[in-house]
């Protein structure tokens, strides 16, 4: 086995941490044990980073679980303290969306999703603020929920036109009784807003789809090279099979 950093010298250790071979230039001792000197280097940086104060800037940057669940009685306000903006935006559409929905249809039980999701929202504010205090990262979050939103345009587009067609079919026998109230056409807005989201969406892939190269097919570039035989190439045509390559069993013969 040859070292991992010198190719040419053969290997007398391994690196205790990472495993590598290592040549006997390469075999750094600590209390006995072989290193490789990038194991080291990380090693030193990981103590220089854990002997390093912490500064009060990063202590009062750090949220308190506490704030961060009273602002959440608000809808959305205890993402924004979180910095995570993306899911405030999702937590106030879907309890104000809900609680509107139990208003105007009557149902009850979007008004009981909208206190389960609004309870909900304070203890994620709660466990989220507990997260980054021990070191998350928000943002992280945030952009995976930013993603799937982005990718799945489609799937929420589809969910407004039904929405949308449920309750328009229930309030259409009241269209009837004149006057006709224009509060009740608010389905009409939700399949609106998914159309809207499908053709965003459609054009925002053709407009991908113009902006990709041509392919080139290389074979149509060298057709000699991958291509069969066409009659094209020079010497003298056997009667007996019609190809123009060059018969070399004629000139062995003469």
């Amino acid at each position: 086995m040859r070292c991992a950093y010198h190719s040419t010298s053969r290997t007398s250790v391994q690196c205790r941490t990472c495993g590598r071979p290592l040549c006997p230039l390469c075999d750094h001792r600590i209390k006995g044990f072989a290193y490789c000197q990038d194991c080291i280097v990380r090693g030193v940086e990981m103590l220089r980073f854990a002997s390093r104060p912490e500064s009060t800037s990063s202590r009062s940057s750090r949220p308190s679980p506490t704030l961060a669940a009273a602002v959440a009685l608000i809808p959305g306000l205890g993402a924004v303290y979180n910095r995570q903006n993306a899911k405030a935006f999702v937590h106030f559409i879907l309890i104000c969306g809900l609680f509107e929905l139990a208003e105007l249809s009557g149902l009850t039980l979007f008004g009981l999703g909208g206190v389960v999701f609004y309870l909900y929202s304070i203890v994620d504010a709660y466990r989220t603020a507990q997260a980054i205090r021990t070191g998350a990262n928000p943002k992280e979050q945030d952009e995976r929920l930013r993603r799937f939103l982005q990718e799945n345009v489609r799937t929420w587009a589809g969910i407004l036109i039904a929405l949308g067609i449920i309750f328009l079919v229930t309030d259409v026998f009241r269209l009837f009784t004149p006057p006709i109230p224009l509060l009740q056409l608010w389905p009409l807005l939700l399949i609106g807003l998914a159309l809207y989201l499908l053709i965003r969406n459609w054009r925002a892939d053709r407009n991908e789809d113009a902006l990709e190269p041509p392919s080139t097919d290389f074979r149509v570039m060298t057709p000699s090279l991958f291509s069969p035989p066409t009659g094209r190439l020079t010497g003298p045509v056997d009667r007996q099979t019609g190809s123009s390559w060059p018969n070399y069993s004629e000139g062995r013969r003469r």
